[in-house]
């Protein structure tokens, strides 16, 4: 129900964007519901007759309602770069939704409506990235970003990132929590189910395989995180995204 895509962005803007996408539902299908979870990531959000918002970056589950007929594009920024482009700190954006004229003023948000008088999906992606383009400068403050993803995908302490970096513990909270919108501990969390849903798409294996894998100390832990961050269990949250079968055959072919 509904088509979601996600495309390649174009060359200019591989630095800021790991993607640009589309949703729509066509006018014959029901409301279209999606769980929307914690990723590090900020986007814009374009629904069709509609001013844009800035989404994210969220630290709980949102349930998001597409109608029939409904037209959604977006830009999604890679962990910790929406700052660059969108001129404001993450933080200031947690578990908000501003609309984009709030950020980069009426004229821009005009320009993109003049794009929007047919709901062409085409036309609004083409449209948004220009405005992304025209804003989208060199990358500031990689230092700490990449130091910051590194750190994230391992097991090392955050002694290891603050020597690392040369911040005092405050310093490094304020300056991730910037980059990224949260704390080095919530940020930790949110990429460690990130690539739980990445390998739970890939294998099968067990709760308790998947666990390890993704950097979690046992199933338990795993079960604690995945609720606090998705609002659903891990058995239940799976096969809501993965519909396909892939996760219930991965528990189906435990039990042969």
């Amino acid at each position: 129900m509904g088509q979601y895509r996600e495309l390649e962005p174009p060359p200019g803007l591989r630095e800021h964007l790991s993607c640009v996408w589309y949703q729509s539902v066509a006018a014959d299908e029901p409301v279209h519901q999606q769980r929307v979870l914690p990723d590090a990531c900020i986007d814009i959000v374009w629904r069709a007759g509609s001013s844009p918002r800035i989404a994210g970056p969220d630290t709980g589950p949102v349930l998001a309602d597409l109608g029939p007929g409904g037209i959604l594009v977006g830009a999604r920024f890679r962990p910790g770069r929406a700052p660059d482009v969108l001129g404001v700190a993450a933080d200031e954006l947690r578990d908000a939704q501003p609309e984009l004229a709030a950020i980069w003023g009426d004229s821009a948000v005009r320009r993109l409506g003049e794009s929007d008088a047919s709901g062409s999906v085409p036309g609004m992606l083409r449209e948004l990235q220009l405005q992304i383009v025209a804003r989208a400068g060199a990358a500031r403050d990689g230092e700490t970003r990449r130091a910051t993803l590194a750190w994230a995908s391992g097991r090392a302490g955050l002694v290891r990132l603050s020597a690392d970096l040369h911040l005092g513990d405050r310093q490094l909270r304020r300056r991730v929590e910037e980059r990224f919108g949260y704390g080095p501990a919530v940020l930790r969390r949110v990429l460690r189910l990130q690539r739980l849903l990445a390998l739970a798409a890939r294998h099968r294996g067990s709760l308790a395989d998947l666990a390890l894998a993704a950097g979690y100390a046992d199933q338990p832990h795993l079960t604690r995180e995945c609720r606090d961050l998705s609002g659903l269990s891990p058995a239940r949250l799976l096969p809501e995204l993965l519909p396909d079968g892939r996760w219930r055959e991965a528990r189906a072919a435990r039990r042969r």
